[in-house]
């Protein structure tokens, strides 16, 4: 079989860039062509051609509502379906789910779009909200199936859009395959990590707030906070830590790819954040057995059991922070939170049940496409 990933981004690797990564080299292990296609390229795009997969640079392909950039991103697209004459394309991101599902219809090729957070979804800005929501609803016709990384996903894609249930499946995101994690032992580091861009859908403020809330109350005078990632608001971060007095207790790292010497050496992961679907940070987290504590927005929920493997928190709600985190190491919590959180990922994420799962939906989306073509299969 032959697979086309379009993605808008290839230059980070945050949650969709890692899905489609991992996507393609699960695509290889079954014996499938793949190629990707991108409106930049950068770290991911490195990854992706170590796998041996060609990568085609489309710049028109890019968040913009300029009308007549995003036609030429169609055309472009509709070139290269013509040209590879794909049994199937993925998209990732709404975008590039916006220019595919146009380019598949015009060529009559099935087609997934993944979505990982509805454009639209509460948190997003009002005015985004609203033409995101009116574009998704001109492109019902044009679209094939939906892969949505979360249950919640589905549930409120269904909610807002007059869709068909059996046309959106759910398939979490895909993950790397890693290393057992570490043994849990009886001493901690006391380091928090939180793995996010530093955007406007990340509330790095809130979890500054409740570092501060501990650090002002003295109880856990060795706690440190480490933030992976880089984005827009790095400035607004970096002047709130040194207006609050907090650069000794925070540490700055940006995008790295050495990510899980950082999982490693944290006792547990947070993220403060306003929407969400199904964050790859947190799926990160339960892998290495970390304890979770997080905004209880989009699919999270379904990662982190409240009580269980973390604990669940409303947004922008500093204080929950605070406590819970004085709460884990003053109560020793940490450990059994540990081991409960490798439970959760072994019984419903582990590698292999999401190759599965993703394997499953591919069939399914196939079989019942909208689109009949006589096209040749690539096995």
């Amino acid at each position: 079989m032959r697979i086309i990933h379009i993605i808008t981004k290839l230059h980070e690797m945050y949650g969709a860039q890692r899905h489609a990564v991992e996507s393609m080299k699960d695509h290889l292990k079954n014996n499938h062509e793949c190629l990707a296609v991108a409106g930049t390229d950068g770290y991911a795009t490195e990854e992706i051609k170590k796998l041996g997969i060609n990568v085609i640079t489309v710049p028109a392909l890019k968040n913009t509502y300029n009308l007549l950039v995003d036609f030429k991103a169609v055309a472009a697209v509709v070139a290269i379906i013509q040209e590879y004459k794909p049994d199937l394309v993925i998209s990732h991101s709404s975008k590039a789910g916006v220019i595919a599902r146009i380019a598949c219809y015009k060529t009559k090729t099935p087609n997934i779009f993944t979505v990982q957070g509805w454009p639209f979804e509460k948190g997003t800005p009002f005015l985004q909200r609203v033409i995101a929501k009116t574009i998704e609803r001109l492109l019902i016709p044009f679209s094939d199936s939906y892969m949505c990384v979360s249950a919640y996903t589905k549930t409120y894609g269904l909610s807002q859009l007059p869709l068909k249930e059996s046309r959106l499946y759910v398939c979490p995101n895909m993950h790397e395959e890693k290393e057992e994690a570490l043994p849990i032992v009886s001493t901690l580091s006391n380091d928090v990590l939180m793995v996010a861009g530093f955007r406007g859908q990340k509330d790095h403020i809130t979890a500054l707030k409740a570092l501060k809330i501990i650090v002002s109350e003295n109880k856990l005078p060795n706690i440190h906070f480490t933030f992976a990632g880089d984005g827009p608001k790095r400035e607004c971060i970096e002047q709130f830590i040194t207006e609050n007095q907090l650069n000794k207790f925070v540490t700055l790292i940006g995008e790295t790819k050495e990510i899980d010497k950082y999982y490693d050496h944290c006792d547990l992961v947070i993220l403060s954040t306003y929407y969400e679907g199904l964050p790859l940070s947190l799926l990160e987290a339960i892998q290495k057995g970390k304890p979770v504590i997080a905004t209880d927005t989009g699919g999270i929920n379904e990662i982190v059991k409240d009580g269980v493997n973390g604990n669940l928190l409303t947004v922008e709600d500093a204080d929950a922070l605070a406590k819970h985190l004085s709460d884990y190491y003053l109560n020793n919590k940490i450990p059994q939170l540990s081991i409960n959180a490798k439970k959760v990922y072994d019984t419903h994420y582990s590698y292999n049940i999401v190759c599965n799962k993703l394997n499953e939906v591919i069939e399914d989306a196939l079989q019942h496409s909208i689109f009949k073509t006589n096209s040749v299969k690539h096995n």
